[in-house]
């Protein structure tokens, strides 16, 4: 079984070992080493030597004359990196698509990941599927939002306003305010910077869970609790995580969720909303960091995701 593992960060060396320990011959992809030519036939390759200019020109003979490696000789691309911030993401993540064209098992797929990256796609593919999601409302005119917000009404008139990027991680531009003039300053930071904003009701709870997906099977849920004075629960933005155990109702919510955004591999983060009696999902991370889930839960998580990437492999 040859594996191929596109890493988000270093933490991810983590599953080089986890899959040799079961057999596998595994290879990280270096980001800025892939090409592609299209001749007679498609010849994509990847360069493992070195990761930038002033290495390959030390070693401009033994480059010139290096075939790379084939990528379709692989059995699988275990995809992580997520971000497409540049063209040379861009670059990536379209060759990994054209590779999933060519017969290609990538893992997490590339629709999942662009579906999940994007705020906006993934609240309406999940509400789509019957997934109940905070109230949303976003727009590209700023103050078509900002309208929205002057007409919402609250008993006590003390809502918090939540503003979302489209696209970001660990908390990064989530902004929470109960001021309704602060929310316009905040949508016109959004505008300046050429963001479009998604705004939600806030809903009331100290805490948030992420369940972990892995396929149809949920290996785990850490619950996350917001630190003192904080209004954000996640492990990045300071709060703290207990291990609990995941009800047949919530596994059901996170695997549809998983599934609504075609990912294979996932965080899925739900908060209950107490109001209304029921469980909302906030998020679907494709690329979850694991560390802190891990820590609470002492579940081996590369193990259990090692194990899930060989049985893709034989299928």
């Amino acid at each position: 079984m040859k594996i191929a593992i596109i890493p988000k960060d270093e933490r991810d060396k983590r599953f080089v070992n986890a899959l040799k320990s079961k057999g596998a011959e595994v290879t990280i992809i270096a980001q800025n080493f892939i090409s592609a030519k299209f001749d007679a036939q498609f010849k994509f390759t990847c360069f493992n030597k070195g990761r930038n200019f002033r290495y390959v020109a030390r070693h401009i003979k033994a480059y010139a004359n290096l075939e790379g490696i084939n990528l379709l000789n692989f059995d699988l691309i275990f995809l992580r990196q997520n971000e497409i911030l540049s063209e040379k993401d861009k670059f990536i993540f379209d060759t990994i698509e054209i590779l999933e064209n060519e017969g290609m098992n990538v893992i997490n797929p590339t629709e999942g990941i662009r579906t999940s990256k994007d705020k906006y796609l993934g609240y309406y593919y999940l509400k789509k599927n019957g997934i109940n999601i905070p109230e949303t409302y976003t727009s590209n005119n700023e103050m078509s939002t900002y309208f929205q917000i002057l007409k919402s009404k609250s008993k006590d008139n003390k809502d918090k306003f939540v503003f979302k990027p489209m696209s970001g991680k660990g908390g990064i531009g989530i902004v929470i305010t109960c001021e309704k003039s602060t929310a316009g300053d905040i949508l016109s930071m959004f505008a300046l910077n050429n963001k479009v904003a998604i705004f939600q009701k806030f809903i009331k709870n100290n805490k948030d869970m992420r369940i972990i997906v892995v396929g149809d099977e949920v290996i785990g849920g850490i619950e996350r609790i917001a630190g003192k004075g904080m209004h954000k629960n996640g492990i990045s933005t300071g709060g703290k995580a207990v291990a609990f155990k995941v009800s047949d109702e919530l596994k059901e919510i996170s695997v549809k969720a998983s599934k609504a955004l075609k990912c294979k591999i996932s965080g899925v983060d739900i908060i209950e909303d107490k109001e209304s009696n029921n469980y909302r999902v906030l998020e679907v991370n494709c690329s979850p960091a694991f560390d802190g889930f891990q820590r609470a839960t002492k579940i081996n998580v590369y193990e259990k995701i090692a194990d899930y990437l060989i049985k893709e492999c034989k299928k």
